[in-house]
């Protein structure tokens, strides 16, 4: 702004619906919101990258922005001391930075506390303690009436403070500013801070924000009065708010004894415990609630301890991975308690569904998913929502199909009732969806920096499912960039945490992985970490899919070993699997892998076409990087694969895509019509709706024209149509093009 020529003035308004309205009235506004001052990422980097010094990895520069919420000249100061303090590597890691660090104190002090006067100084320092700010909580603390005075002093003319939301009842200070006055106010004040903590976590208890006060209690060293509250509230702040990390920080604080003592406490530590991988202490607290004597309650209320307790084994298991058995319990809880209590029922009608999603029942998921999205609504079940937001995302990107999976996830982060953006644990299951469908659908950039955060996150509470997914995305994007022993690291620390914590399908999943893999080098050493099909893995639920999976790998480990007719009796396993259980990825990869046995016979036309399949599939459904895997695998395969090779398109060919708008897979049929189109049929469809002609679609497809027209007069009569217009207009009217 200093920089800005004579010409150019600056007007700041804290509010765009009082004071960007009546400005707008002068001419040559432009109007900036408070975001457009931050660094986006980008600018991060760029200003990273243009200081001299020791170079700054990546992720350490996403670190730093995310700390400082890109406040540029904060970003910038921080920057300039990691590069000159490179020995110190602990400076690198986020949660070191903090607003005491000598940097910002200097500038802190120099360009925002000087131009306070001291009462406002005063106020910061104060109001700092006690996180985020309204006038009401400040006076009842500080035992004051001017918080409204000074709130708005400092949000409207210093902007020093920043609102919550539109309706500007609470405010907060930046991260950074609030640690470096917390540490001001603990210098100066160090002998008051523990009662007004006390106090601060009395109004919060008056207010029915009981997660805050028990936090403030604890702080305050008050852990009566914590345990006094959370014995009231834990069940509600577990299982409908889901704050799993909070819960597990104030486990150490409350005693042995305090635990016993007051059942709801022990209920949500076991809860906690189940979404983070310590299912003995879990059990553990279970059996000793079991083993009490609930005498002294009353009958509803020893029915609601048994609900409980009933819900967290059921779900217990799922997170366990023991799916079947989970089912099995959960399918028994609502034959039992039913109606008794909505909360606990939408956790389970939940869990139901991701089950589905896991084994692949997509139809049992989609019915399954009315009720259970319409108890959680009715019942403000805001983790329950983040769960079954992510159940449904990961079913589509089973099915191959992003372009859905990337409507569901904007559709989750806009669920108003599931607050996901304010609950941590939500967040970070969609952020771990989110990297998958991004390295899909090709939208590298950026990609690496959120790696590491991820993996830590399914480290501490991921389960199978999900952590596949981050730890396999990982190892492509690791992989891709030329660093197959990173990409073969990476899936062994997955081994690690499937034998840490029994996840015997995990150790399935990651030698297939790591299977493929080995095959480029060595089909001798893919051979030899692939899992044995005895396993009792391969007799559960999800035993038809790995099976489907194993059969892949073998197929192209065959393949490289010039067993084409193998290769093909293999990959076809794959290959129907696929098509009967709607797995669009499995079966281009399938299909790729069929397209190299039949070169490897010497069937070129076959060949050719089943690579135009895997091709036009993988267009619609977004699935790009599916396709550009399997090409790093043809590549290996020498000389009888090259004219494959020049049939899929290369990374800088594809570049980086959304999903066309009509790229998707047929759904369900409407009841207009009970129209089945098959994948060819629909493949034809879409060519029609591009305006090629028979002649046309004959040489993309790699088939014969009366093929086409075969497949054409199929259309009109499964439609009941005449002519190309009637098809296209039923189809779009019917659903299955849109």
């Amino acid at each position: 702004m200093l920089a800005a020529p004579a010409g150019v003035e600056f007007i700041a308004a804290t509010s765009s619906d009082t004071g960007f309205a009546r400005m707008k009235a002068r001419q040559e506004i432009q109007e900036l919101r408070t975001d457009a001052l931050a660094f986006t990422f980008e600018e991060a980097k760029a200003a990273a990258c243009g200081r001299e010094g020791p170079a700054v990895s990546e992720a350490e520069i996403y670190s730093l922005w995310k700390r400082t919420k890109g406040w540029p000249e904060v970003f910038c100061l921080l920057m300039q001391a990691a590069s000159e303090s490179r020995p110190s590597p602990d400076r690198l890691i986020a949660d070191h930075v903090t607003g005491r660090d000598i940097d910002l104190d200097k500038y802190f002090r120099i360009t925002i506390l000087n131009s306070l006067a001291d009462d406002v100084l005063e106020f910061c320092v104060c109001a700092s303690i006690l996180g985020s700010i309204s006038a009401d909580y400040f006076n009842h603390v500080f035992r004051r009436n001017d918080g409204a005075y000074y709130i708005d002093k400092l949000s409207a003319d210093q902007m020093v403070l920043r609102a919550l939301d539109r309706s500007q009842t609470a405010y907060e200070f930046h991260p950074l500013l609030r640690e470096f006055l917390e540490h001001r106010f603990s210098v100066e004040h160090r002998g008051s801070k523990p009662n007004l903590l006390a106090r601060a976590a009395q109004w919060q208890r008056q207010n029915n924000n009981s997660r805050e006060s028990i936090s403030l209690s604890l702080r305050a060293g008050e852990n009566e009065s914590a345990a006094e509250v959370a014995s009231e509230n834990m069940m509600d702040i577990a299982l409908r708010q889901g704050e799993i990390d909070q819960i597990q920080s104030w486990q150490s604080s409350f005693s042995a004894a305090v635990v016993s003592g007051a059942p709801t406490i022990a209920l949500g530590l076991a809860w906690a415990q189940i979404f983070s991988h310590d299912h003995q202490r879990a059990g553990g607290l279970l059996a000793d609630l079991r083993a009490i004597d609930l005498g002294g309650l009353d009958q509803q209320a020893r029915r609601q301890m048994e609900c409980w307790c009933d819900l967290i084994t059921a779900i217990g298991e799922a997170t366990g991975d023991n799916l079947t058995e989970s089912r099995r319990q959960c399918e028994a809880w609502i034959k039992v308690y039913d109606e008794a209590d909505l909360v606990c029922k939408g956790a389970i009608l939940t869990c139901l569904c991701f089950i589905a999603a896991s084994e692949h029942r997509f139809d049992d998921l989609r019915k399954a998913c009315l009720e259970a999205s319409s108890v959680n609504n009715i019942a403000d079940h805001r983790y329950a929502l983040g769960w079954l937001h992510s159940a449904m995302i990961f079913a589509e990107l089973s099915r191959g199909d992003m372009r859905a999976g990337a409507a569901l996830l904007r559709k989750a982060r806009d669920d108003d009732t599931a607050e996901i953006n304010t609950t941590p644990f939500s967040v970070n299951l969609l952020n771990t969806l989110e990297l998958e469908l991004q390295y899909e659908v090709n939208q590298l950039d950026g990609l690496e920096t959120r790696v590491d955060e991820i993996l830590d996150f399914v480290r501490q509470h991921g389960i199978v499912d999900f952590t596949f997914s981050a730890y396999r995305t990982a190892a492509a994007i690791v992989r891709r960039n030329g660093d197959l022993k990173g990409a073969v690291e990476l899936l062994q620390d997955m081994r690690v945490i499937a034998g840490e914590f029994g996840f015997f399908r995990l150790d399935v999943l990651a030698r297939l992985t790591l299977a493929d893999l080995f095959v480029v080098e060595s089909a001798e050493q893919a051979t030899a970490i692939l899992p044995n099909r005895g396993h009792p893995v391969f007799l559960t639920s999800h035993g038809p899919y790995l099976r489907a999976r194993q059969s892949l790998t073998e197929a192209r480990i065959a393949a490289r070993q010039g067993k084409f007719h193998l290769s093909n009796r293999l990959a076809n396993v794959a290959l129907d699997h696929a098509r009967r259980s709607e797995l669009g990825r499995l079966e281009v990869a399938a299909l790729l892998c069929t397209a190299v046995a039949w070169a490897g016979t010497g069937r070129a036309a076959l060949s050719e076409q089943r690579v135009a399949d895997a091709i036009d599939m993988a267009s619609r459904l977004g699935c790009y990087r599916t396709l550009l895997d399997e090409r790093w695998h043809l590549q290996a395969l020498g000389s009888i694969s090259t004219p494959l090779l020049n049939l899929i398109p290369s990374q800088e060919e594809l570049g980086c895509r959304e999903p066309a708008p009509g790229d998707h897979r047929v759904r369900s049929p409407n009841s207009e019509a009970s129209v089945v189109l098959t994948r060819k049929e629909l493949a034809m469809l879409h060519r029609i709706r591009e305006g090629l002609s028979n002649r046309d679609i004959s040489i993309k497809h790699r088939i014969s024209e009366d093929t086409v027209k075969w497949h054409i007069r199929n259309i009109f009569s499964k439609l009941m149509v005449r002519n190309r217009v009637q098809a296209l207009l039923k189809a779009e009217r019917i659903g299955i093009l849109r």
